[in-house]
């Protein structure tokens, strides 16, 4: 049975995604319009960051393999392999200022401020299931309360670098 808030988080961030998408992608303008460093340089962060994602669901599947289970779900696990990798790429790209082509200079609030908001439903929805008792169950970290976390998480270390980034740059610490 599907909890009413959980219904409505992912309405909310359903939403959340669409607005974004209007916001940052104009129709009238064109956003394809990189120079070849910046290709270079995301090219290098996927390949870092693939290398992460398999590095990461190596040594999980050696540590389950020679240690033993660790204390949350596998899917779960997974999934923070994943967005570990996505992580890799993501922050690579904000520190070495290959930019995705979107409206960099008056977007960029915008996405914060949406990403606040995703954090704001994944702390919602946390605290829904930690009150149910179900985020930790028999020492094991689940999936229903756990992904309110990793996805919290996730957003909260891009939104810190997106803070740190522009602030270094703002004291003239750009290697530009």
């Amino acid at each position: 049975m599907t909890d009413m808030s959980e219904i409505f988080s992912f309405t909310a961030a359903f939403i959340a995604v669409q607005i974004f998408k209007i916001i940052m992608f104009k129709k009238d303008k064109d956003y394809s319009g990189y120079d070849e460093r910046q290709e270079l340089i995301r090219g290098r962060a996927f390949r870092y960051g693939f290398l992460t994602l398999a590095f990461s669901l190596a040594a999980v599947m050696l540590w389950e393999e020679c240690v033993g289970a660790l204390p949350i779900e596998f899917s779960l696990l997974m999934m923070a392999c994943l967005m570990v990798g996505c992580l890799v790429v993501i922050l690579y790209d904000i520190w070495k200022d290959a930019y995705w082509g979107i409206r960099q200079a008056s977007g960029s609030n915008a996405a914060i401020v949406l990403m606040v908001a995703v954090m704001v439903m994944q702390y919602l929805s946390f605290r829904g299931h930690a009150r149910a008792g179900d985020v930790i169950v028999d020492g094991i970290l689940t999936w229903d309360g756990g992904i309110y976390l990793l996805i919290f998480a996730f957003f909260a270390l891009i939104i810190v670098n997106l803070l740190l980034k522009a602030w270094v740059d703002k004291r003239g610490g750009s290697a530009e």
